[in-house]
């Protein structure tokens, strides 16, 4: 026993108080001395709690951190989308905000510049241009009914099936055929292909260029993906597949233009597989299912006439209650009903607290950690709009519209855009169109502008005097407020010079005013009738 030990256990005995607080300075000393020799942790949330051993904390590369999990995520998505509006609402309202009736295509070649230095065959001029728009879009118009593959969606029903499985299952392939099917006036056809079929052929397995059913070249290009024939989950599928049960299909065609497009959001270099943006929000979906269920149990409960009956300890009733075959008694209960109880029995009534003042605010704050995860607000995402005025509903569409305007773009970059450019270049290649020094323009001949489903205006009246405004003072076109409402601006030009001109001519017809005249316009007017009528008295 040390001297410092002999010490403390003396004064123990004698002034247990001041061994105590000898005991405290002592361990306050040591943990101290030991701090300033210990690395020091920079962030709090690292240090090795017990209530933190759950947090994942190891490093793994985009693939390994999430392949094992996407199957379940796909598999947990599309069962709350068949059986819950928390998800099927949401997902609706996406695709029809984002897809709507469909981006629609509008060719813009234009003519050569000052600064163009094309031969002169290839020389695009304004005729030519025009001719080439025209001719393009009337093929268009004829190939977008019959761009699926199966001849059962067009593609602007394709364009919205590719997005919700984007959403829903985090990622899809569309594959891009050629068909020989009569009636095709050109071979180009879509596909849409569930994600599932994506996979790696067992023989390929740990081969450093292959990752999750796609073949990599040296510089971490995709140049071929491996789809399993039919779907891991048919009926009659065995899930060992052999080499012989995939497709192999190039990831460019012979025209060097995209032939599979595999949409999915990349958040990680190297992320080569997606998963669903409502990954983050299912545990508060999960939540807020059984949370509901419980709260409708008891509010069910509590509109039952429930009783307890109490006994004496020792007490054996005079008369036993019918059962089930599982043994369960069988008690009634009918309106209006007078239950006699045996001698010694006291009836004890449980009347459960329903309904909860605090279901409506927790509810929407397990959809409010949802809706973040889909990077929508709450409203939008749950349909839930009370209370809310002019300034607030305005403040939460316009956060809206930014999320449907980034899913807007990307389709139009990912999904829209190289379909384009397929077509256009199968109609050349077809003769459908004629396009001048085509093989040395390419990318002149693929401009094109895409139209995007717009939102109507929540105060017409106020909004229309800003866009009149934002025109007359050059802040804005009437390409971009035509666009935002999912209109071509040209078309509506186009429709309104038309009317002016019938409405011109019914006017001189039939000496009438059918178009609303300003107070310059009435005062000139009235100034024309008086001259005329002074002029008649003299």
């Amino acid at each position: 026993m040390s001297v410092a030990e002999w010490v403390d256990n003396a004064i123990g005995a004698i002034f247990p108080n001041a061994a105590l607080r000898r005991l405290a300075a002592r361990e306050a000393y040591s943990a101290l001395k030991k701090g300033s020799v210990e690395e020091q942790r920079a962030f709090e949330v690292i240090e090795g709690a017990r209530y933190r051993t759950d947090w994942t904390n190891s490093t793994q590369d985009a693939d390994s951190a999430n392949i094992n999990n996407l199957q379940a995520l796909r598999n947990m998505v599309r069962d709350l989308s068949h059986r819950s509006g928390i998800v099927a609402g949401p997902l609706k309202r996406l695709t029809n905000n984002v897809i709507g009736h469909g981006i629609r295509p509008q060719a813009r070649v234009k003519e050569d510049g000052e600064f163009d230095s094309p031969t002169e065959a290839g020389r695009i001029t304004a005729k030519r241009a025009e001719k080439f728009n025209y001719q393009i879009e009337k093929a268009w118009g004829r190939w977008y009914k019959i761009a699926d593959s199966s001849l059962q969606q067009n593609f602007y029903e394709l364009q919205a099936l590719a997005y919700r499985c984007m959403v829903a299952d985090g990622e899809v392939l569309a594959v891009l055929r050629s068909s020989s099917r009569e009636g095709r006036f050109i071979p180009l056809c879509i596909e849409i292909i569930e994600i599932d079929r994506l996979a790696t052929p067992i023989g390929k397995v740990g081969d450093p260029l292959f990752r999750n059913g796609i073949e990599f070249d040296s510089e971490g290009v995709p140049v071929r993906y491996y789809v399993l024939k039919r779907h891991p989950g048919a009926t009659g599928v065995i899930t060992t597949a052999s080499f012989s049960d995939y497709e192999t299909i190039e990831a460019f065609g012979s025209n060097s233009l995209k032939k599979v497009l595999h949409l999915y959001d990349i958040l990680r270099p190297g992320q080569s597989r997606g998963y669903t943006p409502f990954a983050a929000g299912l545990a508060d979906i999960h939540d807020l299912s059984r949370y509901r269920e419980a709260e409708i149990v008891k509010a069910r409960i509590g509109a039952c006439l429930a009783a307890f009956i109490k006994k004496p300890q020792a007490y054996t009733t005079y008369a036993t209650k019918p059962s089930n075959t599982d043994g369960q008694k069988i008690t009634q209960f009918e309106p209006g009903m007078v239950k006699y109880l045996n001698p010694g029995e006291e009836v004890d009534t449980f009347s459960p607290n329903t309904p909860n003042p605090a279901v409506g605010e927790f509810t929407k704050q397990l959809l409010s950690w949802a809706a973040n995860a889909v990077d929508i607000p709450y409203e939008v995402f749950a349909n839930d709009w009370k209370g809310l005025n002019y300034s607030n509903a305005r403040t939460v569409l316009l956060q809206a519209y930014l999320a449907f305007r980034v899913y807007q773009n990307y389709m139009v970059n990912h999904f829209c855009g190289p379909i384009w450019e397929n077509f256009v270049s199968d109609c050349v290649t077809s003769g459908i169109v004629k396009a001048d020094g085509f093989g040395l323009r390419k990318d002149d001949y693929f401009r094109a502008s895409w139209i995007t489903p717009g939102w109507n205006w929540i105060d017409p009246e106020k909004e229309s005097l800003a866009a009149t405004n934002d025109i007359n003072n050059l802040i804005d076109t009437l390409a971009n407020i035509h666009s935002g409402r999912g209109e071509d601006w040209e078309d509506q030009i186009d429709q309104r010079a038309r009317e002016l001109r019938k409405i011109k001519d019914l006017e001189e017809k039939y000496d009438i005013t059918m178009t609303p005249q300003s107070q310059e316009q009435k005062a000139q007017a009235q100034a024309a009738d008086k001259g005329g009528q002074e002029e008649d008295g003299e």
